[in-house]
């Protein structure tokens, strides 16, 4: 079976699963009703769309033959790498704050993807991110960051 079928049909069933556990939110005491619910709705309909979408291109493609090939051992550095990464950010981020701590997983991760080539982009992004995150939220949400 194709693995863009297999992850397409995957993620339709977590998106409607997502999309009625967003329905069934709590409504607000005060404005309007509905406005918790509008944002992860809308999350669980894209979720959604964008797997049926998958399902369909996984189905244009029809079955893919196998290799009988190992599979590269660099896939693992990646995933262990990235599982490092978001554990030593759940770990520092309440110790430095948002913006240190994000600009650090996002240079990790970065690193990891892209390697040393692109360090300047890769640094360049981390920051330019992790800013525009904070400011959106503390400034135009209001939302405190830790």
């Amino acid at each position: 079976m194709n693995p863009d079928l297999i992850v397409g049909i995957f993620s339709a069933a977590f998106g409607v699963a997502y999309a009625v556990m967003s329905w069934n939110l709590p409504d607000a005491s005060i404005g309007n009703p509905m406005a918790p619910k509008y944002f992860p709705l809308g999350v669980g309909v894209l979720a959604v769309i964008l797997a049926i979408m998958l399902i369909v291109r996984g189905v244009g493609r029809g079955t893919v033959a196998s290799k009988k090939k190992a599979p590269d051992k660099g896939y693992w550095v990646l995933i262990v790498g990235l599982i490092v990464c978001c554990l030593v950010y759940a770990f520092i981020l309440e110790k430095i704050g948002f913006i240190i701590s994000t600009i650090i997983f996002l240079l990790g991760m970065l690193f990891l993807v892209n390697g040393v080539k692109g360090w300047l982009a890769n640094i360049i992004t981390a920051v330019i991110y992790s800013v525009g995150v904070w400011y959106i939220f503390e400034k135009v949400f209001q939302l405190s960051l830790p």
